[in-house]
């Protein structure tokens, strides 16, 4: 590991930590009467907290807990600061995209039958699929009660917030439902283009939202607020190719999933649509047959892995995320002042796209 790369996780960590403080105060570890009461108000009857712990704080916590890299809340705080502004003033509602994001995977492996998540079983293999959907929807709207309950934030900002939440939250479902109906067959023939498209609704919803949100809160302006979202769905969609690339390559030791889990799922990734469009007919023919059995079997996973080596498909994607990134942070470069916040961002960017977990 570099030195740089040190320095980031570092950072991360930091970041993570102030960030994790917050969500504590918005999800109990432990329900009680009176933390209900203070999350939800006064009910008619009466909360019941140990069904609330079983079903919600537990498996919320579980997954939180195992760590993951915190990278949009991260995101959010650094550009709130590039634009001038205080990490202190803004970090309770930083929390927004991390628990939407870490709900978005409960619900993304019960519609992928997934096992494992982040080097444990996934939380509907733990909890069942019941208590999986329910907190994994409850995260979608969880963290907006920093938003809410913060009197600081004037009214209009609190607006304008929960108009960019609409608008991602709906882009996110588009990305998925794409997502959903190529893996089930149920496209024929999908583009390099589609794909993209795809990666800026699904991975680029909440890094949209989290720039969006550092944004408006700083007061920035719509040229610089659309340079930023521009530049928050580029480096999300890089993010998305360079685990694709993880997916097949990668270490799982230091990945934390199933290498060859977009190969079982049938997943039409940025190589292998390339893989499809370079390879002998009868070689892609073989690979979307392989992909079209879902399959959990070694050894067809690893005829399919070969296949998309063999097409250059790595080499291509790879090049693809770093063009990607590196055009959209010209833009930025020239719209944020010269800051140490705008020179962590910058290091953060390269980390994500070269990472190897």
């Amino acid at each position: 590991m570099t030195e740089i790369e040190q320095q980031v996780l570092n950072m991360l960590k930091d970041y993570s930590k102030l960030v994790e403080k917050a969500i504590e105060r918005y999800m109990p570890r432990k329900f009680t009467q009176e933390e209900a009461v203070r999350l939800f108000g006064v009910p008619r009857f009466s909360y019941e907290p140990e069904s609330l712990t079983k079903a919600i704080s537990e498996p919320f916590w579980d997954l939180i807990d195992r760590g993951g890299k915190r990278w949009r809340p991260a995101l959010l705080l650094l550009t709130y600061e590039a634009l001038g502004g205080k990490v202190e003033d803004i970090v309770d509602i930083a929390i927004i995209p991390e628990i939407i994001h870490n709900g978005t995977l409960i619900i993304d492996d019960v519609e992928d039958n997934g096992d494992f998540r982040r080097g444990k079983e996934c939380i509907h293999k733990i909890y069942g699929v019941d208590i999986a959907v329910n907190v994994g929807n409850m995260m979608y709207y969880l963290p907006l009660l920093s938003l809410l309950n913060d009197k600081r934030i004037p009214p209009d900002k609190t607006l304008a917030i929960m108009r960019c939440y609409v608008e991602e939250m709906l882009r996110l479902s588009l990305g998925q439902a794409m997502d959903i109906a190529w893996h089930k067959g149920l496209v024929e023939e999908i583009t390099e283009e589609h794909y993209m498209q795809m990666c800026a609704f699904k991975t680029g919803s909440l890094s949209r939202m989290a720039v969006g949100i550092a944004g408006i809160m700083a007061g920035a302006d719509h040229r610089v607020l659309e340079g930023l979202k521009n530049f928050a769905e580029s480096l999300s969609i890089a993010f998305q190719i360079q685990d694709d690339i993880l997916n097949i390559v990668g270490d799982m030791a230091k990945y934390g999933k199933e290498i060859g889990g977009d190969i079982k799922e049938g997943k039409r990734t940025l190589m292998v649509i390339y893989a499809l469009k370079h390879l002998p007919k009868d070689e892609a023919n073989r690979l979307k047959e392989i992909l079209s059995l879902h399959t959990s079997d070694p050894s067809l996973i690893g005829e399919a892995i070969a296949l998309i080596k063999k097409s250059g498909a790595i080499e291509y994607a790879s090049k693809v995320a770093k063009e990607l990134v590196n055009e959209s942070w010209k833009v930025l470069d020239e719209l944020l002042p010269e800051t140490p916040a705008k020179r962590k961002l910058k290091a953060l960017t390269d980390f994500l796209i070269m990472r190897e977990f």
